[in-house]
């Protein structure tokens, strides 16, 4: 069976991964979110499994801090994939999805999916525009979108 490592970060991106993983039936499967968030600590999230954090490495306004935390979150999610060993990553995004992308799929070889946010109805996010190039496959929850990604962006409905 598959191990999947499940990504995100805080609020409706926590919420989407959260639906996603009601529909999988592995219960090896671990998730990675930001950490110290309270939208994160006001949730359960200890009963849906092995539960990772990283740093959030955008809430530094120097660019010395935003570089520093961002070495930390990638080798603190190069770890977790050590430990791991997932066969594949699905990440909603958003400032965890570029370390977690990178890590996945670039260090440890795995197949990536960037799932673009439900929200995101007549544009493409921030996230997904950079997701795009480093996730394996990118999937949008409007057909709408698909004229804003290129060809690796495909449309299967929406999650809720």
């Amino acid at each position: 069976m598959a191990k999947i490592a499940l990504v995100s970060s805080a609020g409706g991106h926590l919420t989407q991964i959260l639906t996603l993983a009601s529909e999988l039936t592995e219960e090896h499967n671990f998730f990675l979110c930001v950490q110290d968030f309270p939208a994160v600590r006001g949730m359960q999230l200890e009963e849906v499994g092995r539960l990772y954090y990283t740093p959030v490495y955008w809430r530094y306004q120097r660019p010395f801090g935003v570089i520093v935390s961002l070495l930390a979150s990638l080798f603190m999610l190069a770890r977790v994939f050590w430990k791991e060993r997932p066969d594949f990553l699905i990440t909603t995004g958003a400032e965890i999805a570029i370390p977690a992308l990178l890590v996945g799929r670039f260090l440890f070889r795995r197949p990536t999916l960037y799932l673009e946010s439900l929200a995101r109805i007549e544009s493409p996010s921030l996230t997904g525009r950079i997701c795009y190039h480093l996730a394996g496959r990118v999937f949008v929850q409007w057909p709408g979108l698909l004229g804003f990604y290129g060809p690796k962006a495909e449309h299967h409905g929406n999650l809720l």
